[in-house]
């Protein structure tokens, strides 16, 4: 009976880079659950980590197999930078739209004239 010697384990290397699906979920969770500013800020932070996930997956190529994830996550995220920011004008807009009527109900009330 032979024995064989035992073997050591090399390093080991993740195989996914790290940000790259977090981007990703940041991104769906921007476009889907559109609120105002939130969705924004999402956005930009899902972005971020796209950003350097892809910049770690280009300066290792093989070492890392999901730059696709990475890729995906930014786009997505540009996505919801652009939905992100037409939804925060929007609600700004909304809000300066119902004060400027209850200043403008609030002072014709006032002026009561002869």
């Amino acid at each position: 009976m032979t024995q064989l010697p035992p073997t050591v384990p090399g390093p080991v290397y993740s195989s996914e880079a790290p940000g790259a699906t977090a981007s990703l979920v940041l991104g769906i969770i921007s476009v889907v659950f559109n609120i105002p500013l939130v969705g924004l800020i999402l956005a930009l932070v899902g972005l971020a980590k796209a950003r350097s996930a892809r910049a770690l997956c280009d300066a290792h190529p093989g070492m890392f197999n999901n730059a696709g994830v990475a890729q995906a996550g930014m786009i997505l995220s540009i996505i919801g930078i652009c939905l992100g920011g037409l939804s925060t004008l929007c609600g700004c807009g909304y809000f300066a739209l119902i004060f400027f009527a209850l200043m403008g109900a609030a002072g014709g009330a006032g002026a009561g004239g002869p």
